[in-house]
């Protein structure tokens, strides 16, 4: 095995990035890696780390250059006091990074082929990103998103002088309702009245739910409506989205994308993009005009209307992302642990940066509400 780092996408074979992806990992697949490097996200800032096998592709990841608010995922009174240290130094606490992880989606980005020597594959992309930061004089690496369920392999990271830190968790929905009346029923009366009333609100302005594949020539509209929900974002704030991803991925992607569409007399007002990952539906980038969100709960509403289509089609989990916990935890959601891990080459900071970050970075202590009977 030999590694090698490209630096665009076009480089590598799509049949052979695609051979050792998970159907169930849109994240790291080809067309959607296309989708943001077309669409100029970290434009010359990304790289793609190949681990080779004669000619067979059999592990790769996608890194990119990043600069890394430490304190992205801090609250309340931490945040205040680094805010207000930035006004005098405007890059305290804030690192340029090499991560491995997508830079506006949660998940490991870290693909292998079946049958290889996983331990080995791992040990040659490390030294590949590891080589390339040295190159780039980046100090700081960082490596997203893993379950638990997958530090069990990745803990050997640490012998490489990485830290087990956590980010924030995830909420998912595990279906196990034929219809989307027998999700409802199965919940206590006062999650669901709460959902029904939302749902009231709706129904009685005439607001309009549809789903719609087709949307790149709907970019400019998306882009506006994705900037406010950003612009308001209080917990994560990673790349903002171009109008060209909007296009892009629409373009790229094709059936494994759709958005629904909320709208009052033929005006947008908001709208969830839904992607399919294998038995997976994943909420993602919402927009929302909020002159209408408080009266009619569209941002809710959007969410109820992914649970249906999820049930409708068959899938089998919603991912339904890493914030607004809370809401999603009353529409019956799970949480998920998500475990990153962190290097330093200066060996003090290594000890002191990753730890920091822990701290600050709010773990969820309350776990699902007894939402169902």
């Amino acid at each position: 095995m030999d590694i090698k780092i490209h630096r665009s996408i076009s480089e590598i074979s799509e049949g052979a990035w695609d051979s050792i992806v998970d159907k169930n990992r849109v994240f790291c697949s080809y067309k959607y890696v296309e989708t943001l490097e077309k669409s100029g996200l970290n434009k010359n800032n990304c790289y793609y780390p190949v681990v080779y096998n004669g000619n067979e592709i059999v592990a790769h990841t996608c890194t990119y250059l990043v600069t890394t608010e430490m304190d992205l995922f801090a609250q309340g009174v931490i945040k205040k006091a680094i805010q207000l240290v930035r006004k005098k130094w405007k890059n305290f606490f804030i690192l340029r990074s090499l991560e491995c992880g997508s830079p506006i989606a949660v998940g490991n980005v870290i693909s292998f082929r079946e049958g290889i020597d996983r331990g080995q594959a791992l040990g040659l992309l490390c030294d590949g990103v590891e080589g390339l930061a040295k190159e780039l004089r980046i100090k700081f690496l960082l490596l997203r998103d893993f379950y638990d369920k997958e530090v069990g392999f990745f803990d050997l990271l640490k012998a490489r002088g990485y830290m087990k830190i956590h980010n924030l968790p995830q909420a998912e929905i595990k279906i196990r309702w034929k219809s989307f009346d027998e999700y409802l029923n199965s919940m206590r009366s006062n999650y669901r009245c709460k959902i029904l009333k939302t749902m009231d609100k709706a129904a009685k302005a005439n607001i309009s739910f549809n789903i719609i594949k087709d949307f790149s020539d709907r970019a400019g509209e998306l882009k506006r409506l994705y900037d406010n929900v950003y612009d308001q974002a209080k917990e994560v704030k990673r790349e903002r989205l171009p109008e060209s991803f909007f296009q892009n991925i629409n373009k790229y992607l094709g059936e494994k994308v759709t958005i629904i569409s909320a709208e009052k007399d033929n005006k947008l007002i908001g709208y969830m993009f839904l992607l399919f990952s294998g038995n997976t539906l994943i909420t993602k980038f919402p927009g929302i005009d909020y002159n209408y969100n408080r009266e009619y709960g569209t941002y809710f509403n959007l969410f109820y209307k992914s649970i249906e289509l999820a049930i409708n089609s068959g899938i089998d989990n919603i991912d339904m992302g890493i914030t607004t916990l809370n809401p999603k935890k009353d529409m019956g959601s799970d949480i998920a642990t998500l475990n990153m891990y962190m290097r330093h080459s200066n060996p003090l900071l290594n000890k002191i940066i990753p730890t920091l970050f822990d701290m600050i970075t709010p773990p969820d202590t309350e776990g699902p509400r007894n939402v169902f009977k």
